[in-house]
């Protein structure tokens, strides 16, 4: 399996199906899947790697890649670019998922900056994003510390439940949201999150 990326302590590579019943430890987990509908199962699992992983290898050129600790040789994870619906369109998306066991790393923020500077360069796009939930505040800690900006927007879940979700966006030719550094924008982003969920509690 080819090597994508390097990064201080991981390598980022090509996921090919032995990597699969790995990666069903984080999405056959209901703890690791809580910001998602459900669990998935194995067979789901796999149809969500075949269209995001292999065939975006063949017909993109990128996809979600396997997390690999240097230390320890060890798949830890997905994190990759995929084309994803936003109010824009399809854009590069920026997703990761990580073991229960490796959380609290910093290996999510890691893996997602190559990934953006990855595809704001070797694959020149002129904007990737990252789409969160609010209740996801893990996930929005780190996309604001790797973004730029963001915005939130209303869309229809496939439930047809009318939601918000953050979009957060780097743009090649932009700099940093008004000079914020990251820890300043991570604090106006939760505080953001938490106006979102009560708003969505007074709507129900």
């Amino acid at each position: 399996m080819r090597d994508v990326l390097e990064t201080e302590r991981l390598i980022l590579r090509e996921i090919g199906k032995a990597d699969l019943p790995i990666l069903f430890r984080i999405f056959g987990d209901a703890e690791s899947m809580r910001f998602y509908p459900r669990a998935k199962s194995f067979e789901e699992t796999e149809a969500w790697f075949e269209k995001l992983a292999f065939l975006s290898y063949e017909e993109h050129g990128f996809g979600l890649w396997g997390i690999v600790e240097k230390v320890t040789g060890e798949l830890v994870g997905d994190c990759g670019i995929t084309l994803q619906p936003t109010p824009n369109g399809l854009e590069p998306e920026i997703g990761y998922h990580l073991r229960r066991e490796w959380l609290g790393r910093g290996y999510a923020a890691e893996a997602a900056a190559a990934c953006r500077d990855f595809g704001m360069g070797g694959l020149g796009f002129a904007r990737i994003v990252s789409i969160v939930s609010p209740e996801n505040i893990p996930s929005l800690r780190v996309a604001a510390r790797i973004h730029q900006r963001w915005e939130i927007y209303r869309t229809v879940t496939a439930a047809g439940a009318q939601v918000d979700r953050f979009l957060f966006i780097s743009e090649r030719d932009a700099s940093d949201a008004d000079g914020q550094d990251a820890s300043t924008r991570v604090a106006m982003v939760e505080a953001a999150a938490l106006l979102s969920m009560r708003r969505r509690e007074t709507e129900s």
